[in-house]
């Protein structure tokens, strides 16, 4: 029987409603929902209705909010910090519209991972990974041989400074404090 998790219901799968929003984010960005499009909605509702349309394409991203700013640390932020220091940078963010924490940023990473306790997590089905012949070398030279790669969407930031994007991870089946490692690709997706 068909079961959607994002309605947490029967009737249609997960994969039907993704393909939906698809046609109408597709819909949308051409203009055809132009009067069903509430551009001005109170704060409280458009934090509501960003999460309604969560798939967006490599190349298309978005983003809510004003001018770029520039992030600065005060004498007050360094506190309990001892510097110079190393500490891994480890974030929470929203993938496939649940929240998903302990995610290691990895500049040193060619590629965005997926643990497989955080992908069965997902409840995203196993026959939805897409085939991988190319194992993972890592730095000591040992190889993984992924169980496939997925598309999932990613949103990273707090409304009203918010960027979506769909990355490609890389499911592995090892153990890792971490649930995913966001490496170089997903770095620039989200251009930080």
């Amino acid at each position: 029987e068909k079961y959607c998790r994002y309605h947490r219901d029967h009737g249609h799968d997960t994969e039907e409603y993704r393909q939906l929003k698809n046609q109408i984010e597709d819909l949308i960005r051409k203009g055809h929902l132009r009067k069903y499009v509430d551009r001005d909605a109170p704060q409280g509702r458009r934090e509501r209705q960003s999460f309604a349309v969560q798939q967006v394409h490599h190349s298309k991203r978005l983003r809510t909010g004003g001018e770029e700013e520039v992030i600065t640390f005060l004498e007050v932020d360094y506190e309990g910090v001892r510097i110079p220091h190393d500490d891994p940078v480890v974030v929470t963010l929203l993938v496939e519209l649940f929240t998903m924490k302990r995610i290691l940023i990895n500049s040193g990473s060619s590629a965005d991972i997926l643990y497989k306790h955080a992908f069965d997590q997902l409840r995203i089905p196993a026959d939805q990974l897409k085939p991988v012949k190319t194992p993972l070398v890592g730095f000591a030279g040992e190889t993984i041989h992924p169980l496939g790669s997925i598309n999932l969407s990613v949103v990273v930031g707090m409304s009203p400074r918010q960027t979506q994007v769909e990355m490609t991870f890389l499911v592995v089946d090892i153990p890792s404090p971490y649930n995913a490692i966001v490496g170089r690709p997903g770095l620039n997706l989200m251009e930080a």
